[in-house]
């Protein structure tokens, strides 16, 4: 029965990229990565509060959406974010192809050891990846009011 759970993630990869472009097209990259990131996260919390056949359908098809679209919406944030300076955005991106990779393979490590020091509780695994991707919403929104006082006319 799991993999079909691998089987609804990978629909869900073919079509995420997509729908997120959409969404990103509509309501911009800023608003679009938050949404994202707050559905994703939703979405990973799932199989942890439940592992009913409709709570895990709807997490692996997400999940799989979210993971390969993620990618454009954080390249175009980071568009918004640096505007008119394509020094600085190819700079930006590259730091956070780097960051991704290295923290991957921190994550992977070690949540292979968690999940083994647990005895093999997905729980945790889930929590702590809904957690995550909480964080890189926090971020972003942080971000957003940072950068939105510093563009703000001082008499504003």
């Amino acid at each position: 029965m799991n993999a079909h759970y691998w089987v609804l993630y990978g629909i869900g990869a073919t079509i995420g990229p997509l729908l997120t472009g959409h969404l990103a097209d509509r309501a911009g990259f800023g608003p679009a990565l938050r949404v994202a990131f707050l559905v994703e996260a939703i979405a990973i919390l799932l199989p942890a509060l439940s592992s009913a056949p409709a709570a895990m359908i709807s997490s692996s098809i997400v999940v799989g959406g979210f993971t390969p679209g993620i990618v454009p919406l954080v390249l175009g944030r980071i568009h918004e974010l640096l505007p008119r300076s394509n020094a600085s955005q190819r700079a930006a991106w590259a730091q956070a192809t780097t960051t991704f990779a290295a923290f991957q393979a921190a994550g992977a490590y070690g949540l292979s050891y968690l999940f083994e020091r647990t005895g093999q509780d997905y729980t945790v695994l889930f929590v702590i990846g809904a957690g995550a991707v909480t964080a890189s919403l926090a971020i972003d929104l942080v971000t957003a009011l940072t950068i939105g006082r510093k563009r703000k006319p001082s008499g504003a």
